[in-house]
């Protein structure tokens, strides 16, 4: 995901694969829920509460790429062209009525007659072209030739040549928020982008091409033209958010943000909560609190398991509902490090641990896998990875004796004194490095240190603060031997080509110091599982053109077969993540008729309702279950 567009989206948050693309239509309608009548006779008012973050007043702006954003708003107030459900690639119509693909070049979206911005004013096709020309660095302006809008209420996408899938093209478009730069208040830097663009020739050499916006060459100055439009830009703001969502920013203080709904929302009839009121709460054990006493609503978040059982046991009102996290927790061995660089002494370590301990301390809901790692988390596996490949993948469960096997296979041997040393008689103390900010690295990283020093592999475990903690692992040779961080993640979409390029085009890679292949991505070739040689980057590259399904599975098969016999990169566990709900004062929860078997502390979902579930989580779905009809007060 581009920078800019994480400076406007401040949710991020992985369950089965759904592919539900949009061919022919702008979105699915979510099924009605009945609400529950205690829910209505016990919140008459309407309100919700929940915990949220801004920046405090008169910081506080109303524009989403400006300083510290919009903070919480950011999910209420902004509606978009579709909504992605992150953990599941499910796609809702939201300003978007219909889609149609005549061509393969050629992406038509249909939007709606009845959207407003919030000051009144109406949206049109060319609030769309706007957001795109002037926030040209976002994800598909790299895959655009350019965007046509022929009358108020149709986009044409024009998609380059070779154009991406359509998977891939729906995704594109639904990841973005289109209504977050209104053209009638922002025009002056929205023209002056377009004109700045309108200078560029188009890239010729096929080798460049996608690197710029719209298969521009853009020369150095005048790109720094834009990117200094671009910043003056984000020094304009109106005093709250522009959008075209269900609700609008009535008050922020340094405590509290009230939000009332949007006179203009083109679903007002969908609207039943009267009030929204987010209080600012930056401490978790007094947002657990908060949810405890039933003084907020709902809350994403799976805390450890004693507190999340004491939770429960104090408000009956209050159910907790799991479900699978879009990535994993793991580290990544320094291969610049010796003996790292060595495939069998890793593959050595990932046998000597006891994953199913570290999950049980570290995330106790968790699921682990025997793979080292696959270039996605473990759910995802079976879904993409064809079953004759997979079963020619190593396993890694725990089992000592084949670390010690392996040891001895390259020269190892163990001391008198338990220690290990290697063929030139050298012992070893190594260091794993963590950011001191995540709960889950740092019980990581201390259990692996006393796993591996038990195996007689003497490790030491470094929490480092997170503002110097990456520029060590990353800069130079590293300062880590190991390094704690997400693994097999997809920040933006759960198609499995997402989560590998984070590997090895932007987080992992870095971390493990692999080569550099001279374009800022990891030189990794390998042998894939049917003996032929396989560069990982320029496959990654080709995956999204690939039109033929069969060209596409053997791709991710092949990547995420190297990716876990090199076992350079080590998945702990996929998280788990949750959501909780006051049942007393929001009706029409899901999977309701099975709340009181478990105890109001529902497992990971069947696979009836792990749509539904998943959809409860604002780091998915955004306001989707808010304003999907499904769970209010009435």
């Amino acid at each position: 995901m581009n920078t800019r567009l994480k400076a406007a989206s401040w949710v991020t948050g992985l369950l089965f694969i759904s592919s539900v693309i949009l061919a022919g239509c702008g979105g699915q309608s979510a099924p009605s829920v009945k609400n529950s009548s205690a829910a209505r006779k016990n919140n008459p008012s309407g309100l919700y509460r929940e915990v949220g973050s801004w920046p405090l007043p008169p910081q506080y702006q109303g524009n989403p790429f400006g300083s510290g954003g919009v903070g919480s708003a950011y999910t209420f107030v902004y509606s978009g062209l579709f909504q992605v459900v992150r953990s599941t690639d499910k796609v809702y119509g939201r300003i978007a009525e219909s889609t149609e693909t005549p061509t393969q070049y050629k992406t038509i979206v249909h939007i709606r007659h009845d959207v407003r911005w919030s000051d009144g004013q109406p949206f049109t096709s060319k609030d769309v072209w706007a957001y795109y020309m002037l926030n040209n660095a976002t994800e598909l302006t790299h895959y655009l030739t350019g965007i046509e809008t022929p009358d108020p209420y149709t986009v044409i996408f024009h998609w380059a040549n070779p154009a991406p899938i359509d998977q891939l093209k729906q995704l594109f478009i639904a990841q973005d928020k289109q209504d977050t730069i209104p053209y009638h208040y922002y025009q002056q830097w929205v023209d002056k982008a377009d004109s700045l663009l309108k200078q560029a020739q188009p890239e010729t050499d096929p080798k460049t091409r996608g690197k710029a916006p719209f298969g521009l060459k853009i020369t150095a100055d005048l790109q720094k033209q834009i990117n200094d439009n671009w910043t003056d830009f984000t020094k304009h703001a109106p005093t709250y958010p522009l959008g075209t969502g269900a609700y609008v920013v009535k008050q922020v203080t340094a405590t509290d943000m009230i939000l009332e709904p949007n006179p203009y929302y083109y679903d007002h009839q969908r609207v039943k909560f009267k009030n929204i009121h987010l209080k600012l709460v930056e401490d978790l054990n007094q947002q657990y609190a908060l949810i405890k006493a039933g003084q907020i609503d709902r809350m994403d978040s799976t805390p450890p398991r004693d507190i999340l059982e004491s939770i429960l046991s104090s408000n009956e009102n209050l159910v907790h509902y799991q479900m699978l996290g879009t990535g994993s927790t793991g580290f990544v061995f320094n291969t610049a490090h010796q003996p790292f660089d060595n495939q069998t002494f890793r593959q050595a370590v990932v046998y000597a641990l006891d994953r199913k301990k570290i999950r049980e301390v570290a995330n106790y809901y968790a699921v682990e896998t025997d793979l080292s790692a696959a270039g996605m988390s473990q759910s995802y596996v079976p879904q993409w990875v064809s079953p004759d490949t997979l079963s020619k993948f190593t396993k890694y469960p725990h089992d000592a004796g084949k670390a010690t096997k392996l040891l001895k296979s390259i020269g190892w041997t163990k001391g008198k004194d338990g220690v290990w040393v290697d063929k030139n008689g050298k012992s070893y103390n190594f260091l794993i490095g963590a950011p001191s900010n995540n709960a889950w690295f740092v019980n990581c990283g201390e259990i692996l240190a006393e796993q591996l020093s038990n195996f007689g592999l003497p490790t030491k475990f470094m929490a480092v603060d997170s503002s110097i903690y990456y520029d060590n692992a990353n800069n130079n040779n590293g300062a880590y031997d190991m390094s704690i961080d997400f693994v097999d993640i997809s920040w933006d979409f759960t198609f499995p080509w997402s989560s590998m390029r984070n590997a090895y085009w932007n987080t992992s890679w870095k971390e493990g110091h692999l080569p550099n292949n001279g374009n800022g991505e990891a030189k990794f070739v390998a042998k894939g599982y049917d003996g032929q040689t396989i560069d990982v980057s320029q496959l990654l590259h080709q995956i999204p053109y690939m039109q033929n399904e069969t060209d596409r599975v053997k791709a991710i098969d092949e990547i995420s077969y190297v990716t876990n016999e090199s076992a350079w990169i080590v998945n702990l566990f996929q998280n788990v993540t949750g959501t909780w709900y006051n049942m007393k004062s929001i009706g029409g929860v899901p999977w309701a008729n099975s709340i009181q078997k478990y105890q109001r502390d529902m497992p990971l979902p069947t696979a009836d309702q792990t749509e539904r579930i998943a959809e409860t989580n604002e780091g998915f779905s955004s306001d989707q279950w808010l304003i999907d009809g499904s769970y209010y007060p009435s």
